[in-house]
């Protein structure tokens, strides 16, 4: 069903799928836009680090510019670019997608929405992230995460659990525990308030993954961002999974009653322990001088608030901070968090 692989956008996430795919012996492409990496792939292969392994694997890469090269179409195209690269990569890839394949999103946000229109809905298939990965060097993508932690939940945009949804269950195997869910957007605003929690606040704060919901006054900030994504999510009518295990309500319980947000915090700080030492993407965007997706979460939450009359103050004021980081105007520091407390 998937015989012919294609990864658009070989990041800390292409990469790491990319990578456990051709190692189990399965036709990929990695298509990327970096010269300095593809050189470096196409010379000693893709070498994957992980927190129980390294592997070495000769991989089929090729730069962006190469792409009119291709002859033989693709069964299925793992999206992995930048949320605000999805419509041209939508686009671009299109082409050389067979008529029954599939474009997978591979990324944060709600990108499912802006593929699908251009794509098709029936050729569009949802792949909700929970490894962790990093990259910050060519040709070596570091899983941070655990491998027995689970790193997918898929998911048709329509809910039902097809079997090509299971075939492609059961082709991510190969990277770690993968799930197959049938409320694909319930997923995805879960992660959505994964990301626009941890992606920003360690950006502002310099912090990483684990220690973000470890420190003390940061973790507070944490949960009423937590809050307002599952208060619009409701709103849109959208039913949230648990939100790092931990029930979608107890979030927006936790910004209001002291009680539950010492709970809450302490089943936080347990699973931070899954977490290893890794770096949100949005963290190591500012690290390396680069465009945040922050428009695309947190900013994306805040929009659509206003659109069903859902307030957002810490959505919105975390999205202004991370545009000042970006600009230079902000140092990541843990001292930035006091910044919330003025706009909140």
């Amino acid at each position: 069903m998937f015989d012919r692989i294609a990864v658009f956008g070989v990041g800390a996430i292409g990469g790491t799928i990319g990578g456990y795919l051709t190692r189990a012996g399965h036709d990929v492409t990695l298509i990327d836009q970096w010269g300095e990496h593809v050189e470096k792939m196409k010379r000693d292969g893709l070498r994957v680090t992980a927190s129980d392994e390294e592997f070495t694997v000769p991989v089929n890469a090729m730069h962006l510019g190469e792409a009119c090269n291709i002859t033989e179409p693709f069964d299925s195209i793992f999206l992995s670019m930048k949320s605000y690269d999805t419509v041209w990569a939508t686009h671009f890839i299109l082409r050389h997608l067979t008529p029954t394949g599939v474009i997978i999103s591979a990324q944060n946000g709600i990108n499912d929405e802006t593929i699908a229109p251009i794509a098709g809905y029936t050729r569009t298939l949802g792949c909700v992230i929970t490894l962790g990965a990093g990259m910050y060097d060519p040709g070596n993508p570091q899983r941070t995460s655990v491998s027995s932690r689970l790193a997918f939940k898929l998911g048709e945009l329509n809910g039902m659990e097809t079997e090509r949804i299971k075939a492609l269950a059961e082709m991510l195997s190969v990277v770690g525990p993968t799930h197959v869910t049938t409320n694909l957007w319930g997923e995805r605003w879960a992660k959505l308030a994964t990301n626009s929690m941890a992606n920003p606040i360690c950006a502002l704060t310099g912090l990483g993954s684990a220690a973000s919901r470890e420190t003390p006054g940061v973790v507070d900030v944490t949960v009423k961002i937590g809050a307002e994504v599952v208060k619009v999510g409701t709103a849109l009518g959208v039913h949230v999974e648990p939100i790092n295990g931990v029930p979608a309500e107890m979030y927006v319980q936790a910004a209001e009653d002291a009680q539950v947000l010492e709970e809450l915090k302490s089943r936080l700080a347990e699973t931070a322990k899954e977490l290893g030492a890794g770096r949100p993407s949005m963290l190591q965007d500012v690290m390396k001088g680069r465009r945040t997706e922050i428009e695309f979460l947190d900013g994306y939450v805040s929009r659509r608030g206003a659109e069903v009359g859902v307030p957002t103050p810490a959505c919105d004021a975390i999205t202004r901070l991370i545009k000042q980081v970006e600009r230079g105007e902000l140092e990541s520091e843990p001292s930035n968090i006091n910044y919330m407390e003025q706009f909140m």
